[in-house]
């Protein structure tokens, strides 16, 4: 490098000012500083970022004079002139700057034992309890030792010098703590058995790992810490603990000495992440515990970071103990097929990193940090354990890339090109760190670079870039070479690649789940960091391209938020969730339809999570059947119930039973929504499917009561027939529908009477149906089968739950043996619906024939008043329920809406079915298309009214789908219309505007049809 391009410390190549205050700063420093102001300006302007420096200075004479002597000004200068964070200090204590700049390390390494020795003369004027004094003494004494460190990096002393400062700063603080509060646990508790002759901190070691362990800490790195103690046992004072429940408490009271934050700051972050079974595991682990959890659950991902483990502070011995113990997991003498695989997966994330970060992550990015200590690591990993010399099992990087060129692992140009461009990426990463003392990696934008490149020793910009440029090359070509790439294996989406990873700053992740659809990115990340808590593919070292995968369906959701969301608590609900994402991974098919329905109904995802083991019914092979009818769930249901014993005590029996018919329909509504939400099956499919569900489970549970009174000497004479109505009784069920229900029996023969102290027969089948309605509704952990409304039956809920069909007929006719019906018309239009659901076949066919048929289609009456009727009640409806003025438009009975098509429908059956028995289906679909061939349909009417209807149960099924409660009322606008209108296939720039214009359409186009049909 020439030598006119260096800047040594504040060196020879001065920089303007270019603050638009710098004039102002410069003449209030010439005021206040006089005749040295001169000599001071012309320092700032040495120093990497002039502005700051000045700035620096003047904040630095606000509250103390300027120092005598050259090297304190010039150490001021440099301090100010690269680190805000150093002027803080100094501002809060300017003696920090005399003993930094005069202190006897700070032209050479201060060894971590002379640390130790001042931190532990100064605690020891502390009182026993003195937590606040402790806190004090930590902070204080690291804000001096990171101002010397700072110093000395900036002064270019080497970079394992300046990591390794940090790390014996780090680790002298934890000492300190460590024997302040056992101290003062043993004051408490006694000492723990068989450690009462040994000082405080016997007994238990903090284990540095990551880059605490490797010596290579930054200024503003987390520490990772694994606490561990032994022996177990039991302390020796009056109020004994467990020896876990002491160290435990140990172990908090260290975390927070060194990480809360006070007035005077903290020391450093605490990170306890990589214990055994992280967050979920406890704080502190026996040695035997914790080799337990190794040998017997450590995965890949756990050898590496173990790689950089060393005792870091308080009993030493117990910490190498563990890692003695711990050999064998991490360095394996065979092949490991499975750390290959993990190395390729932290490659791929990092690729996937460096690939949405550039060249603007000292990191993440291409050819950055991460990159060369992944080369380092996944070779020591694949040959540690093989060879006979272990010095390749070396903790820090670059010590390690001289044991690996030794073992004739790597060529020295490799060993060259990865040490220098380690060194040169650390010390840039010093820098940006520096400034603000936030942990980033990132390089400040392109015109605030100077700063970094003279304090890294550069004259302007570009030289320092192209520098950084040739570093990374060379990192990132060995890196991609390294173990190849797998088989089949695709880039990763770099942007979702960041978005999961929970190292990348929250601000670039919170704009990246903005950018890709989430409504809320600050609840994605929560959502995301919470599965990356857990073993799944977003955790610490998880399978990257799992996650990706992940994520791209989850992005291609009509509601990205809600899919994450329920993904995060689908990994909470399960015991052990690892094995259901592999198997995510494996089965992209179950993969697309599980993330399909969480981020398109909320309703069905609840549902799912409520019985996450459903997710094994989707890799059955019937589950990619599309479409089942009701012979097939019969028998399917038929099976189910045949493995519950025979022999079963009857109470026991129903109780399996019922819990399986549960099963049953849980496990068939998800394929039928896991097939309707991929567009497999249309909306009529949907409806059948669901109502032969219903009836097969109806059919059913009708057996199982009859089976019970059989057994309980209950049974009635005869059987109950259980009729249908509403959108069961037309096949229209939706996923919502609760069940409209009648029960019917045969009237007792005439002359038969019932035999004294015998239960009445209506009483027997009143009972029946009861207990019918009761295992139909009971709450089981498998939910309940479905909701019943029995008010469609004769005086509604006033009229008794059971009737006659002799009652039934009285009911709804005038005479018993006369067609004229008396039935209210809404009860005609219901029982248009009606059909069969359960029960005795005879018993219905008598009743449709004698009864249904003559109220509904008998002699034609007055079509006129039947008009005026059906009008006046469409236009109540509209009016009392729809209220669409005041609370927006209704799909069901607003105009234009799924009434106007219904009414149209029942009017014409009702006057035509006398005539047109073709016509006579409880199906509106299937109603209206007979209607156009019996020619009381003209083709456009028919369309509009057949279009409409589709199109008005495609929303509210949409609408009914998103959330577990119904919504009457479509979106006024905002994200829940667009939301709505995604669902519904609308895509585009404002999809909302196009599905509000296709309503407006569609219900125009159904009231004109209803009205012709009203006045035809």
């Amino acid at each position: 490098m020439p030598g006119e391009a260096l800047v040594p410390g504040l060196g020879v190549a001065p920089a303007p000012f270019r603050a638009a205050d710098a004039a102002d700063r410069l003449a209030r420093l010439g005021r206040r500083l006089g005749s040295a102001a001169p000599e001071v300006v012309e320092l700032c302007r040495m120093a990497p970022d002039p502005d700051l420096a000045l700035t620096g200075v003047e904040r630095y004479l606000d509250v103390a004079e300027l120092p005598r002597g050259r090297d304190l000004v010039e150490a001021l200068v440099l301090l100010t002139g690269s680190s805000r964070l150093a002027t803080q200090a100094l501002a809060r204590d300017p003696g920090l700057l005399r003993r930094a700049a005069r202190s006897p390390w700070v032209r050479r390494e201060r060894p971590e034992a002379s640390m130790r020795a001042t931190l532990d003369r100064a605690s020891r004027w502390l009182a026993p309890e003195d937590v606040d004094g402790l806190h004090r003494l930590l902070r204080r004494f690291a804000a001096r030792e990171v101002v010397r460190i700072a110093l000395r990096d900036l002064r270019r002393a080497r970079v394992d010098e300046v990591t390794g400062a940090l790390s014996s700063l780090a680790t002298s603080a934890l000492h300190t703590a460590i024997t302040f509060h056992d101290r003062r646990l043993r004051a408490r508790h006694g000492p723990p058995s068989g450690l009462e002759d040994r000082p405080p901190g016997a007994g238990f070691c903090a284990v540095a790992m990551g880059k605490l362990g490797a010596r290579e800490l930054n200024f503003s790195s987390d520490i990772d810490l694994v606490y561990v103690y032994a022996p177990d046992g039991t302390t020796t004072g009056d109020r004994p603990l467990t020896h876990f429940a002491y160290f435990a408490r140990l172990a908090e009271l260290v975390t927070e000495s060194l990480s809360k934050v006070t007035e005077d700051g903290m020391v450093f972050r605490v990170d306890l992440n990589l214990r055994p079974d992280g967050r979920s595991g406890p704080i502190v682990n026996s040695v035997r515990a914790a080799e337990l959890y190794y040998q017997t659950f450590g995965r890949s991902w756990e050898r590496n970071a173990l790689v950089k483990a060393r005792p870091g502070a308080g009993d030493l011995a117990v910490g190498e103990e563990l890692l003695g113990q711990l050999e064998p997991f991490v360095w394996r003498r065979s092949l490991d097929l499975g750390i290959i695989e993990e190395i390729q997966a932290m490659k791929a994330r990092i690729d996937a990193r460096a690939g949405a970060e550039g060249k603007d992550d000292l990191k993440l990015g291409r050819g950055g940090i991460r990159e060369a200590e992944i080369f380092v690591s996944a070779l020591q990993l694949l040959h540690g354990g093989k060879l006979r010399d272990p010095g390749i099992r070396e903790r820090a990087v670059l010590r390690a890339l001289d044991r690996l060129l030794f073992a004739g692992i790597v060529q020295a140009r490799d060993r060259d090109a990865i040490s220098d461009a380690h060194l040169f990426l650390r010390r840039a990463e010093h820098r940006v760190q520096m400034v603000d003392g936030r942990q980033t990696h990132r390089l400040p934008p392109p015109e605030e670079r100077l700063g970094l490149a003279r304090s890294m020793g550069y004259a302007d910009v570009e030289r320092f870039e192209a520098a950084l440029a040739a570093h990374r090359d060379r990192v990132a070509s060995l890196f991609s070479g390294l173990l190849g790439t797998p088989a089949g294996a695709a880039p990763l989406d770099p942007e979702l690649a960041l978005l999961a990873d929970q190292q990348v700053e929250p601000g670039r992740r919170r704009e990246i789940a903005l950018h890709r659809g989430f409504e809320n990115p600050d609840q994605a990340l929560a959502a995301l960091d919470a599965l990356a808590r857990r073993p799944t593919p977003f955790s610490r070292m998880g399978d990257p391209a799992a996650a990706v995968a992940l994520l791209v369906e989850v992005v291609a959701t009509p509601d990205p938020g809600q899919a994450i969301a329920h993904l995060s608590e689908f990994a909470a609900a399960l015991k052990s969730p690892e094995p259901y994402f592999r198997l995510l991974r494996d089965s992209p098919r179950v993969l697309r339809q599980l993330v399909s329905l969480f981020g398109t109904s909320d309703f069905l995802s609840q549902r799912f999570l409520r019985h996450p083991e459903l997710v094994d019914q989707l890799l059955r092979d019937d589950q990619v059947v599309l479409e089942k009818g009701l012979p097939v769930f019969r028998e399917e249901i038929a099976s189910r119930l045949a493995t519950v014993p025979p022999g079963t005590q009857i109470d026991e029996a129903m109780e399996r039973k019922l819990a399986e018919l549960r099963r049953v329909k849980n496990e068939e509504v998800l394929r039928i929504a896991m097939h309707d939400i991929a567009g497999s099956i249309g909306l009529s499919s949907v409806a059948e499917q669901l109502s032969d569900l219903a009836e097969a489970l109806l059919g059913a549970a009708l057996q199982l009561a009859e089976e019970e009174a059989r057994a309980k000497g209950r049974m009635p004479p005869g059987r109950l027939t259980v009729m249908a109505l509403g959108k069961l009784g037309g096949r229209e069920l939706g996923y919502h529908s609760d069940l409209d229900l009648i029960f019917l029996y045969p009237a007792t023969e005439p002359g038969v009477v019932d035999a004294p102290g015998q239960t009445p027969a209506h009483i027997l089948y009143a009972r029946l149906a009861e207990r019918f309605l009761s295992f139909l509704q009971m709450p089981l952990r498998e939910g309940l089968l479905y909701k019943i409304d029995t008010r469609l039956r004769p005086s509604g809920n006033q009229g008794a739950l059971v009737t006659s069909d002799q009652g039934f007929a009285r009911y709804h006719l005038a005479h018993a043996d006369s067609p004229q019906a008396r039935s209210q018309l809404w009860e005609r239009q219901a029982l248009l619906r009606a059909r069969l659901a359960a029960g005795d076949e005879a018993l219905y066919a008598r009743i449709r024939r004698d009864v249904l048929d003559p109220v509904l289609f008998g002699a034609p009456g007055d079509a006129a008043a039947l008009v005026t009727e059906v009008r006046r009640m469409r236009d109540r409806m509209e009016s009392e329920i729809g209220k669409e003025a005041s609370r927006g438009k209704n799909p069901k009975v607003g105009r234009g809406g799924i009434v106007d098509v219904e009414f149209a429908v029942q009017y014409l059956q009702l006057a035509h079915g006398h005539d047109h028995p073709g016509i006579r289906s409880p199906s509106t679909p299937v109603a209206l298309r007979r209607l156009r061939e019996a020619g009381l349909l003209r083709d456009a009417t028919y369309a509009a009214l057949a279009q409409g209807y589709e199109f008005h149960r495609r929303l509210a099924t949409r609408m009914r789908i998103v959330h577990d409660y119904g919504i009457d009322y479509l979106p006024a606008g905002g994200h829940a219309l667009a939301q709505l209108a995604r669902r519904l296939g609308y895509h585009g720039e404002d999809p909302g505007a196009r599905l509000l214009a296709e309503y407006t359409r569609v219900t125009d186009a159904v009231r004109a049809a209803f009205l012709e049909v009203m006045t035809a």
